[in-house]
């Protein structure tokens, strides 16, 4: 045991000698370092003139953010809610909904396990739009439950995109006013090119049954699955959460969007020459990929 100890000092004595070594050689190094930049600064003297104006200017700062902070502490209850009042809602703020708006909103958020502010939103652009092209609102809702259950993200093999599943690629004209194809997942963008898409389908069939069999690339009844059949038992599920009696015309909802078609027809239009949706009929609509 003893001849142990007496083998490690000598071990132990080269370490902290070592150890005393490079931390001489550190301090060595500092002190150089330290030399030098003072040299640099005696020869130098505005060097010493741009860090003096620097750190005056960076205590300035400290003081007077100190000063902002302390002042702002300082202020009123009341003058604080006033400034809190001014600024402007958040974009995700819930709009203003009527009470039958707000009814459909409720009911489809529920069913749909969507957030209700973003259904409120997207049921309050579908009376603008529906508004703007004399859609029924309640029928473009009714399209974008049976296309993707209200998933702005949804797409299909055959490369339908949105809300209304349109073509992104077939519709470029009409996405070009948002920025083009890759616009097409945004919801009001999607919901606004697919009622194009629709209102040119439902004219170039004369009623809204032809109008969703062309909307969903169907030539006949026997090819299109039953999409019609769906989206026309969604809209009426709808008439009914909106009080309306499935055999009842929109008229009550022309005084707020100005639509004047009826729940399951439309009146025949000129037949524009317009693109649409090339999407096979053995897809399932409600089924997307």
């Amino acid at each position: 045991m003893l001849n142990a100890m007496q083998s490690a000092l000598p071990r132990a004595r080269r370490l902290m000698g070592g150890f005393w070594e490079l931390t001489h050689q550190t301090l060595m190094m500092v002190g150089l370092f330290v030399v030098l930049g003072g040299a640099y600064l005696y020869f130098q003297p505005k060097a010493i003139s741009s860090l003096d104006r620097g750190l005056t200017q960076w205590v300035m700062a400290r003081k007077t953010a100190a000063d902002e902070l302390q002042a702002l502490a300082q202020k009123p209850a009341d003058a604080l809610m006033t400034v809190a009042q001014a600024a402007p809602a958040p974009a995700n703020a819930a709009p203003e909904l009527t009470a039958q708006q707000r009814t459909v909103s409720n009911w489809l958020a529920r069913r749909y396990s969507i957030a209700p502010n973003a259904m409120a939103q997207l049921v309050s652009a579908a009376w603008t739009v529906g508004r703007q092209e004399k859609l029924d609102p309640l029928l473009i809702l009714a399209v974008m439950a049976v296309e993707s259950s209200f998933n702005p993200y949804a797409a299909s093999g055959a490369g339908a995109t949105g809300l209304m599943q349109v073509m992104a690629g077939v519709h470029r004209d009409k996405f070009a006013a948002f920025g083009g194809p890759q616009a097409s997942i945004d919801p009001l963008a999607n919901m606004r090119v697919g009622a194009l898409v629709l209102k040119d389908a439902i004219n170039r069939g004369g009623s809204v049954r032809t109008g969703l069999r062309y909307y969903v690339g169907a030539t006949t009844d026997t090819t299109e699955g039953g999409y019609a059949d769906k989206v026309l038992a969604e809209q009426v599920q709808l008439e009914r959460v909106a009080g309306l009696s499935p055999k009842q015309t929109t008229a009550s909802l022309t005084a707020s969007t100005g639509v004047h078609t009826k729940a399951t027809g439309a009146t025949p239009a000129a037949k524009p020459t317009v693109a649409v949706e090339p999407r096979s009929a053995e897809q399932n609509p409600s089924s997307l990929t």
